[in-house]
């Protein structure tokens, strides 16, 4: 077996096939996000923004997907997986997913995987990937006599679009009778996760929900009302190219197509940021007024505290804390780009001993969750949830959640959101504070789930006696 290849060994990155690998090698390496493994190497190569937005939807797609292309390679590939290189099934993964869900044609697909190859050192692994490939694109050409099929089945694939793509093998579970092992198949989840959505949403949101969380995310993005308008972003980004649609709330607009954010018209002065819609509610929700000291408890990297200063006018008091003054530094960006003036940091440590004292009017809780309703954006949340890790994270959420509670002034509100969609961590923590505290008030809670019409998310509004 050779060698395993460096991620250094391939800069300064041909193309943008060879940057998508070489992401997905650094992201099982160090367990990082491709978000910010993406964002290090924008400072390495000098790809066209075309280049680096193919880069960018494989490396997501085959993270989203791993499971569903795992399972067809199987039953493709005749050796066992242990007897093939880890870096031969990552390409792999690649070209399959590139047939089944991209927009690319199957023979320039095939054919680029396979010079990927060659562009790697790995001369020796064309002939298999390219037949692996085409026994792939074999297993989606039907005969005009099979029966038509438009809905889940053993031999149906769940693709972008909201569509089924009809194999003409049997590779996936039976979906009536193996349920939760069908749908953590076909839409690429943790058999954990499966069955916990199976068990408690009834089919059509199942669905939905699957569907969501396997497609490419739009971009949305927050228009800074003290700044610029909507209109004004929407054409300045219209002029550059990009395809703009509006969003559900009126400060919003949204982005369908993977974009470097840094070189759009309007981000450099401060006119917007991106925030997905389902997060904007959480500052709606605090409604902040001019004039009022804030606590955002949970501030990094700063999306919220920005929204909250732009809702006040930036004429409130915003106190950001975070446990890392790295992350601090970006919200401190965040608001200097933005050009508020009412955001202040406050770096804590991890005990929260020397969390400020308030009294506050209003406090955000935005607390560390499992993701689980943003998992379009966030593909690697789904393989890093275990129930293990959510327990820790529900005693630190609680936690959060009292310490937030006992810096409000009488009359105070406390915002608590997450973008989990897991009871657990969200009405199940605040049933347990208001168990210890009964004088609280549960004035308000909102549940977004994926894809109706942004990304999940859960919050509620807490109010203290006066």
């Amino acid at each position: 077996m050779a060698p395993m290849l460096a991620v250094q060994a391939v800069e300064p990155y041909a193309n943008g096939r060879v940057l998508a690998w070489a992401a997905l090698q650094q992201s099982e390496r160090d367990e990082a996000f491709l978000q910010e493994i993406f964002a290090d190497f924008d400072s390495r190569h000098h790809l066209s923004a075309a280049e680096r937005a193919l880069a960018v939807d494989i490396a997501s797609g085959v993270v989203r997907r791993r499971r569903t292309l795992d399972r067809i390679l199987e039953s493709r590939v005749a050796r066992p997986r242990s007897q093939t290189e880890p870096e031969l099934w990552q390409i792999l993964r690649m070209g399959a997913c590139q047939l089944l869900f991209a927009r690319t044609p199957q023979h320039a697909a095939v054919a680029a995987t396979v010079e990927l190859c060659r562009l790697l050192g790995r001369e020796r692994w064309t002939g298999f990937v390219n037949g692996i490939l085409r026994s792939i694109c074999r297993l989606t050409e039907l005969s005009p006599d099979a029966p038509a099929t438009a809905g889940p089945s053993r031999s149906t694939l769940p693709i972008n679009g909201g569509g089924w793509l009809p194999l003409n093998e049997d590779i996936f579970p039976d979906p009536i009778t193996d349920r939760v092992a069908w749908f953590g198949d076909v839409f690429s989840l943790p058999s954990v996760l499966a069955a916990r959505w199976v068990a408690r949403m009834d089919d059509p949101t199942l669905i939905r929900t699957g569907f969501y969380c396997c497609e490419p995310p739009t971009v949305a993005i927050r228009v800074n009302q003290l700044a610029s308008t909507t209109e004004s972003v929407a054409e300045q980004l219209t002029k550059a190219g990009c395809e703009v649609l509006p969003g559900h709330l009126p400060q919003s607009l949204l982005l369908p197509r993977s974009q470097r954010i840094d070189l759009l018209p309007g981000w450099s002065d401060g006119c917007w940021s991106v925030q997905d819609e389902s997060a904007m509610h959480a500052g709606l929700l605090l409604a902040p007024r001019p004039g009022e000291q804030i606590l955002d408890l949970c501030a990094a990297p700063g999306g919220k505290s920005a929204h909250l200063a732009e809702l006040s006018e930036d004429k409130a008091l915003i106190t950001a804390c975070d446990v890392s003054d790295r992350r601090l530094h970006r919200v401190r960006d965040n608001a200097r780009r933005l050009k508020l003036q009412s955001v202040h940091t406050r770096l804590i440590s991890r005990d929260g001993s020397d969390l400020p004292a308030g009294p506050f009017d209003a406090v955000l809780v935005d607390a560390p969750c499992t993701n689980t309703g943003v998992l379009a954006r966030r593909p690697e949340a789904r393989w890093r949830f275990s129930e293990q890790s959510q327990q820790e994270l529900i005693v630190l959420q609680t936690r959060l959640l009292f310490e937030a509670i006992q810096r409000l002034r009488p009359g105070g509100r406390v915002v608590y959101s997450t973008c989990s969609i897991e009871p657990a961590e969200n009405i199940g923590v605040v049933r347990a504070v208001m168990s210890a505290l009964p004088q609280l008030q549960l004035a308000q809670q909102s549940e977004h789930l994926p894809g109706q019409p942004a990304d999940g998310a859960w919050q509620c509004m807490l109010r203290s006696p006066n």
